[in-house]
């Protein structure tokens, strides 16, 4: 490239974390082109967050990339102990065996896992690469500018200090909880702030033998010198210890240098083994949201968005569901199928989500540590209503028992296992690409109204008529949908139903379908 040239992209996203990397896979999945600038090396070494939903599962299924997830989660089926030790090597003050995992096939298709959040960005980066994200490790932002038609960013490389200037229609802000773009943007945040200081040593020893064959999901260690979380690899070779520090009482993190650290894994193992630091990084509990989540052509998402207390493992969940509804809004935008009014949807529906998302997580600490109130307790929602059954619309959005959904305008569409040519799949598979309208056996007009009206639209819109072109096999489409037999659901590309219709009268079915999709899209 010839000096001063500038590059021409259609979405740039600065931060190459779980979010960014999703929001690149997500965007390379409807074709948009993508350049992602991380100032890191490489993805994370931490583990981080280490459970993941139903929901985000889906979501990597349309992409392609939950099967390598899945895969490399076989190491952690069994892990189901849930205990309190005095180390790993002492006394053991209390135990609990969690039940196998839920069988949530009636709900979705998708599992839930646990697995560190380093393995599960590699796969989500190796995903977003083969469709062809430009993605840009060791690249800082220098600077971000926006005007009417588009953002103009300088990216540095850390290590030649080379310069490239970057063209983009729109920008992602996902750079992490100290965002410099969101505080550039000058939007502030609202929440409870810090709640607490912390500290993650990631390092390797055998801790095979103090194990004794105990495959733990959660370790609580409970002695002198530490009071913390251990979590443990399936080898029993790796780890995290995650512990507080207290910087108001002059215990600041710079005092953690690897050797202390090394103290305080010996301590949590209880016994005399060889333990070699790999990092140790300080982080904050918190609860934060950010007061808006567009500025411009400039947009929001994950950590940079919302800070959510780790408790109920949402945060990272939540970041993915961001970019993913995100995605296609840009999608249609850039292809000039939607109106720009269509991204204000973005900040009004994920606002509210994660507000409320923060909230629950919040709720779940208090109770954890026993000093919820009555009032607390019952405003507690399972953690498959918050992640399976939010709902966008006025307001704050609800939180729907999975089991409960029934294709109402903005909720996620309810699974139900179908046949598509012979193949055993989900109603989910068929969502992500385009918009879908779902109609009855007996309904001739419908299929004839997407054609109509995505010839008019100039819009890609798949029909089917459940019964025919796909057939249930556990249970009524109509009773599922709640729809008639001459009704129609039409599916947003991310799964939400964006609207519903008990039947129309004869010769209105087009015209009613084309303004759906005209309020759908923001046309």
């Amino acid at each position: 490239m010839n000096e001063g040239q500038t590059e021409q992209t259609e979405v740039l996203v600065v931060g190459g974390g779980v979010t960014g990397l999703s929001a690149a896979l997500f965007l390379r999945a409807h074709g948009v082109r993508v350049v992602v600038a991380e100032r890191h090396r490489g993805t994370s070494i931490h583990p981080r967050a280490w459970g993941w939903y139903s929901r985000t599962l889906e979501q990597l299924r349309w992409a392609g990339v939950a099967d390598a997830v899945l895969a490399e989660a076989q190491g952690y089926s069994e892990h189901r102990l849930q205990a309190k030790v005095e180390s790993l090597a002492g006394r053991e003050i209390s135990s609990t065996k969690l039940p196998a995992p839920e069988d949530l096939s009636d709900l979705t298709p998708a599992p839930q896992i646990s697995l560190g959040q380093n393995r599960v960005e590699a796969k989500i980066r190796e995903g977003a690469e083969g469709k062809g994200a430009d993605l840009r490790f060791h690249t800082e932002v220098v600077s971000v500018e926006q005007d009417a038609n588009g953002v103009t960013a300088l990216l540095r490389h850390r290590e030649t200090v080379e310069e490239r200037t970057v063209r983009a229609r729109y920008a992602i802000a996902a750079d992490g909880p100290r965002s410099s773009l969101r505080e550039a943007l000058g939007i502030g945040r609202t929440g409870s702030g810090t709640l607490r200081h912390q500290l993650s040593i990631l390092f390797q020893a055998d801790m095979t033998g103090p194990l004794a064959g105990r495959k733990f999901s959660l370790c609580q260690v409970e002695n002198d010198l530490v009071s913390g979380v251990l979590g443990i690899n399936e080898t029993g070779q790796k780890g995290t210890l995650i512990t507080t520090y207290h910087p108001e009482q002059g215990d600041g993190a710079e005092s953690y240098d690897k050797e202390r650290a090394r103290e305080l894994v010996r301590s949590a193992i209880g016994a005399d083994t060889d333990i070699f630091v790999a990092d140790v990084l300080p982080w904050e509990m918190a609860a934060l949201v950010a007061e808006r989540l567009r500025s411009g052509r400039i947009f929001i998402a994950g950590d940079a968005a919302h800070v959510v207390p780790p408790v109920g493992g949402f945060g990272a969940n939540t970041g993915i569901h961001d970019v993913h509804n995100l995605a296609w809004k840009l999608a249609k935008v850039l292809r000039g199928e939607a109106g720009e009014e269509l991204l204000d949807t973005y900040e009004a529906e994920r606002l509210p989500v994660a507000r409320r998302t923060v909230e629950q997580a919040q709720l779940r600490l208090a109770f954890r540590a026993g000093y919820a109130d009555d009032d607390q307790k019952a405003r507690l929602r399972d953690p498959l209503a918050v992640t399976l059954g939010h709902t966008y619309g006025d307001g704050l959005p609800e939180f729907i028992e999975p089991q409960d959904l029934a294709a109402e305008p903005g909720s996620r569409a309810p699974h139900l296992p179908v046949l598509v040519d012979g193949e055993e799949k989900s109603l989910l598979d068929l969502y992500g690409d385009a918009f879908v309208l779902l109609t009855g056996a007996e309904s001739a007009e419908w299929p004839d109204a997407a054609t109509a009206a995505a010839r008019t639209l100039g819009v890609r819109v798949d029909a089917y008529r459940v019964g025919i072109d796909v057939k249930e096999t556990t249970a009524a489409w109509g009773t599922v949908y709640t729809a008639p037999e001459n009704g129609a659901v039409l599916v947003r590309p991310d799964g939400f139903v964006a609207w519903r219709s008990a039947g129309a009268a004869p010769g209105t079915h087009a015209a009613e379908l084309t303004a759906a999709l005209r309020g759908a899209l923001a046309r």
